[in-house]
């Protein structure tokens, strides 16, 4: 039987959250990202962005779902009608970073599903953005779009019960890191004392929060991007997110502790066997090197985790040297812009492709 699509402009979301929480129950361990978890306090929070909510249905029962918001053009970077998955298109917005993002789909309808979408796509808008998603083939095999697909790579470490012990942990880790962290641990209970974890849960006392926001407001104050603490829109988000009734997908914010001394917190996603970390706040008490607070707060999260029978800890997209130094195990997640194949897109390569061969050559 052939899927048929139907597009809602309107609705309500306890319907959203009905359908949603059937359709995810039947799927084997989707992430939370696209799971009602999340998409349900997105939705209240981005409703003045029109989303548009396409369903795919086999016969009375529905088998794929995700929201597209619609955005103007954006300047020469972007200069079309812009559909988004799952996001708004509005910096400030997606400041809520989505990964893993994709269709809520049953496995054997999704290449279909995604065909449908892109269908339906196809005459909304020239361009359109899947970002961050793990699973970019159905995407890229649409004959009505042109594709670039941008790769981010993704770290995570697979959790063996004998991590409990963090000893063990640290013995599967190359040599230099497995001395720069011992070095470290030895440094902070000589100085402030026994290292300890406090697992706060999905909804932490509100001097934890402030702590850990203020301590991730102090690191990325000086970035371009700032941190999302200084962003209402993605403080109310989080709120809602820890307000969860839900039990899997859920949030646990650890604390990490010296003696009396907080080390620095560390806020994740945890769902079926995964625990994905989202962001932490640490506490840069020295100026020195000297004791590894990211290193150390993750070695000890990764334990935690591995006694709580957890199977992955994963770090999720973007390249950084801790990642590399405590993962076991890498992966491809990808930014994908489909753009409409018509006269005027097919221009706009061109175009685009000349300025690129003309700076190299200038370079050269």
């Amino acid at each position: 039987m052939q899927l048929r699509l139907v597009v809602q402009h309107t609705f309500e979301l306890q319907e959203v959250a009905n359908a949603t929480e059937a359709l995810a129950a039947r799927l084997p361990a989707p992430p939370p990202f696209i799971q009602p978890f999340w998409l349900l306090p997105w939705l209240k929070q981005n409703l003045d962005k029109q989303p548009v909510w396409l369903q795919c249905f086999n016969g009375d029962n529905l088998v794929a779902s995700v929201f597209a918001v619609i955005a103007p053009s954006q300047g020469i970077h972007s200069p079309f009608t812009c559909g988004w998955f799952n996001k708004t298109g509005d910096p400030t917005r997606d400041q809520i970073w989505i990964e893993f993002n994709d269709l809520l789909a049953e496995p054997q309808w999704r290449q279909e599903a995604v065909s449908l979408v892109l269908d339906w796509c196809k005459k909304n808008a020239r361009d359109w953005r899947l970002e961050i998603t793990s699973s970019p083939a159905p995407w890229l095999a649409h004959p009505g779009f042109y594709c670039d697909s941008t790769s981010i790579p993704g770290y995570a470490v697979l959790l063996s019960p004998t991590f409990a012990d963090k000893d063990n942990f640290l013995a599967s880790c190359s040599g230099n890191t497995r001395s720069r962290i011992r070095r470290a641990i030895k440094y902070l209970q000589a100085h402030y004392g026994d290292i300890t974890v406090r697992d706060f849960g999905r909804n932490p006392p509100a001097e934890i929060l402030n702590e850990m926001s203020a301590f991730h407001l102090q690191r990325w104050k000086e970035d371009p991007q700032g941190s999302g603490f200084s962003n209402p829109d993605f403080v109310a988000f989080h709120q809602a997110l820890m307000q969860s009734d839900s039990d899997d997908p859920r949030c646990d914010i650890l604390g990490f502790y010296a003696g009396e001394q907080c080390i620095g917190y560390t806020y994740n996603l945890l769902c079926n066997d995964k625990v994905y970390f989202y962001l932490s706040g640490i506490n840069y008490i020295e100026s020195s090197n000297r004791f590894q607070p990211g290193l150390v707060i993750h070695t000890y999260a990764i334990s935690h985790y591995a006694k709580q029978a957890f199977k992955r800890y994963d770090f999720m997209g973007g390249d950084s040297q801790y990642k590399r130094s405590l993962s076991n195990h890498s992966y491809s997640l990808y930014m994908l812009r489909l753009l409409r194949k018509d006269w005027l897109t097919s221009l706009y390569q061109c175009v685009k492709t000349l300025k690129t061969q003309f700076f190299k050559r200038k370079s050269h």
